[in-house]
């Protein structure tokens, strides 16, 4: 399920001879059969310490020097890997790098890369690493060494690695693939599960013979430490077929808290998708169902995942029952109906008018923070559930925005309890055209409602018609309440100017002191102003003076503090400045 990161690798010429396993460089393997690519030379060289498990005379060095985060190099061998039955590779490693240095074992071909970490126990002295690629499919012949996976290496001791003998043996049980639906009572057993990240299915009487479930017997999944993302994987023996049945579901049991996330992800070699369900019972069985419309047919793995976002403690409300996995119809998944500015959640959009990408999930909820910054009853609702960095999610528009030179700010509504700072994008795009165009807003309040602009400004051409949005971005992707943002009133208002607006032509014009509390000053060093007319942030005047004179001054008192944005006028032109009342 891991795919929060993307390595892409072209080497364009293989100056080595093809080789299998296993490799103890002795004679098998030269420093003509390693590709180096981005900061990594691979060498054949002498044993810098032949003691303790390795005596051997010859061994490969790799030192990684600059280059990119996951430099390394490759050997090709000269046929296919086959982890039908061998599902183990072993290596001996020696570095001086820290204990706990990831070492990625990654393996290529004419199929897609799958990749497996191992972290060093030992420092200075020679250890046996190992990695399972139980399930991987047998047509990739090239081992890709990635040490110290993640930093740009510097060439020093602790950029340099030793490794040796190179075998594939014995490791567990390789899984059989089973088919749709799955009902846990014959044909499957603890083997044909890969469990990651803490993680572990196996096949057990059924605990709870009740309610909607009286099988003899289901699936249990305890999370016991490991990774938020922790879940068990099985194999379907030919892909599944969403064409017309696109629903999935399976009967649950768990006492962990209602509103427990499952996330049910399907997979294939090249990509993967997921939808989440949140319990609604706990201590009785339920049936949870994903719908899975429009999406491919070439999926043909399901990953389970329980309790995603949290790490599990081993304890019952970290264990999970399920039974029953199958196809059924079910309705379709209406298509996004385009809404207009300003949005405010009330009666426009509804959930499905969304289109998520890489692990975002936005949805229309009622508002669970109603107060006096915000106390609409209904906001839209962001979680970044797995997925990219980037995950985002999108609104169409029924028209392009029009007016973006002066209305071309977007001010929207945002709850969080994410820290101050962190980072929430707003893109405009065009689904007719590629046009693109985001700025940043970063949070400045935890636990409240807050007002934030993204200024967005254009020239008068209508080119947008879709909001993009990625709140949280590059954050982890948990699901937690530092993941979650309530948003709303997304709309157009004054585009505000730090300092003078050139294309105005206004003269040196300044205020003082900004932000203000009491009194500000607004003046002008050469020009008598005309008139100066105040607007809040959503573009409605509050006041307008008339001084004729080269400097004034402002009693702001009785305003409400926030960002004001100033029209000036003089003989040579307007233009604007932006006010912080505070």
């Amino acid at each position: 399920m891991k795919n929060f990161y993307l390595i892409l690798i072209t080497l364009t010429v293989y100056t080595g001879f093809s080789q299998s396993l296993p490799i103890n460089f002795e004679g098998d393997v030269t420093t003509a059969d390693f590709v180096d690519f981005d900061g990594g030379t691979g060498i054949v060289t002498t044993n810098p310490m032949p003691s303790g498990s390795n005596t051997s005379s010859s061994v490969a060095q790799i030192i990684r020097e600059g280059g990119a985060i996951w430099g390394g190099s490759k050997i090709i061998l000269t046929d296919n890997l086959d982890f039908s039955v061998l599902t183990k590779i072993t290596m001996k490693v020696y570095t001086t790098a820290p204990i706990g240095t990831t070492v990625k074992f990654k393996l290529e071909g004419s199929g897609s890369s799958v990749d497996v970490d191992a972290n060093t126990t030992v420092s200075g002295e020679w250890e046996t690493l190992e990695w399972i690629f139980s399930g991987t499919p047998n047509n990739l012949n090239e081992l890709v060494f990635m040490f110290d996976y993640g930093n740009v290496g510097d060439g020093t001791a602790s950029s340099t690695f030793y490794f040796d003998d190179i075998e594939q043996i014995a490791g567990p049980t390789a899984p059989i693939p089973t088919s749709l639906p799955i009902d846990f009572e014959t044909g499957i057993v603890n083997t044909d599960f890969i469990n990651f990240s803490g993680s572990t299915a196996s096949i057990i009487s059924n605990p709870q013979i009740d309610g909607i479930n009286t099988s003899n017997t289901v699936c249990q999944i305890v999370r016991d430490g490991g990774e938020y993302y922790a879940g068990s994987k099985i194999f379907i023996d030919s892909p599944i077929d969403l064409s017309t049945m696109w629903h999935i579901s399976m009967k649950v049991y768990t006492t962990a808290p209602v509103g427990t996330r499952i996330k049910l992800e399907l997979e294939n070699v090249s990509g993967a998708t997921s939808l989440d369900y949140l319990t609604t019972v706990s201590g009785a069985w339920e049936t949870a169902s994903w719908n899975f419309d429009g999406q491919a047919n070439d999926y043909d793995r399901i990953q389970f995942l329980f309790d995603f976002g949290n790490v599990g403690d081993g304890t019952t409300t970290s264990t999970f029952l399920f039974d029953d996995v199958q196809q059924f119809a079910g309705p379709a998944i209406p298509e996004p109906v385009a809404t207009s500015l300003p949005v405010d959640f009330e009666n426009s959009v509804v959930t499905t008018d969304f289109t998520n990408f890489f692990g975002s999930v936005a949805s229309v909820i009622p508002n669970p923070h109603i107060d006096a910054n915000n106390p609409s009853a209904t906001v839209g609702h962001f979680i970044r559930s797995g997925g990219a960095g980037y995950a985002r999610s999108k609104l169409a528009l029924t028209d392009f925005i029009e007016n973006m030179s002066t209305f071309g700010t977007i001010s929207m509504k945002v709850y969080t309890d994410a820290p101050v700072g962190t980072l929430m994008k707003f893109k405009l795009e065009s689904n007719v055209a590629d046009f693109g165009k985001e700025q940043d807003a970063f949070t400045t309040v935890s636990g409240e409602w807050a007002t934030y602009t993204w200024d967005l400004s254009n020239g008068d051409n209508g080119i947008y018609n879709v909001l993009t949005l990625m709140l949280g971005y590059a954050t982890p992707n948990d699901a937690s309440a530092n993941a979650t943002f309530l948003f709303d009133d997304i709309e157009q208002v004054a585009t505000l100017s730090d300092g003078i607006d050139q294309t105005f032509n206004i003269d040196e014009v300044k205020s003082y002191p900004n932000p203000a509390k009491d009194f500000l000053t607004i003046s002008s060093k050469n020009k008598s102003i005309k008139t100066i007319t105040l607007f809040n942030i959503l573009g409605i005047q509050v006041t307008t003076l008339y001084p004729n004179s080269r400097e004034v001054t402002i009693d702001v008192s009785n305003f409400a503090s926030g960002v004001y944005i100033a029209k000036i006028s003089t003989l040579e032109g307007v233009g604007s400045i932006k006010l912080i009342l505070e």
